[in-house]
């Protein structure tokens, strides 16, 4: 969603990811296997719903495990509470990347610290029909496995620092117009794809 800059009609980073699309779409293979800070998040990601769901008093959470799509978007969001919100579970690697995220002060152009999150939030908004969405980090201790991957020591985040303290959360309101600019971002891609990236790759 970054805007474009220079003549290009969209961002360099836009036509690295739709070239990269293109390439896993022909060949099978996957680019980004992920790495020790994306598996941290995949492996403690039902404890930290159960953290999120202790401090916010909603009952019987679960981890979403329905894929959503559209003509615009697709993804599975991690919690659904009630008719009408959304909950996307970040937990970062360490405190000092919790801290980083946890002292943003929310205002109306900028809800969350992160844009990118932001932009998803939207996203499943739009394929949910939900009005509200709430991104949470939650910090949670590292496996070992994964500590000794990177050479760190553990550290014991959870007996040190009570729950209330370990998770942080943004409330992000649905806009339609940003859902729109979703949309127009989508069919851009998609000319750009069908007249400059696939005729240059077949």
């Amino acid at each position: 969603m970054v805007d474009p800059k220079g003549e290009l009609p969209l961002s360099k980073g836009t036509i690295t990811y739709l070239e990269n699309w293109l390439y896993e779409e022909m060949t099978g293979e996957q680019i980004f296997k992920g790495n020790a800070y994306t598996e941290k998040g995949w492996e403690v990601e039902d404890a930290a719903i159960d953290d999120y769901a202790k401090l916010t008093g909603y009952k019987g959470l679960v981890k979403n495990e329905e894929f959503y799509y559209n003509k615009y978007a697709h993804g599975t969001p991690d919690v659904l509470v009630g008719d009408d919100l959304v909950v996307d579970i970040k937990s970062p690697w360490s405190l000092d990347t919790f801290n980083k995220y946890a002292a943003h002060e929310p205002t109306e152009e900028r809800p969350c610290p992160n844009a990118s999150y932001f932009w998803q939030l939207q996203a499943y908004m739009l394929l949910t029909g939900r009005q509200q969405a709430e991104l949470a980090y939650v910090l949670k201790n590292t496996p070992q496995h994964l500590l000794d991957r990177m050479n760190q020591p553990f550290i014991d985040y959870e007996e040190v620092i009570p729950l209330e303290k370990r998770v942080k959360i943004f409330g992000v309101k649905r806009s339609n117009s940003h859902i729109s600019r979703i949309e127009e971002r989508v069919e851009l891609c998609r000319e750009y794809l069908d007249s400059v990236i696939i005729p240059n790759n077949t």
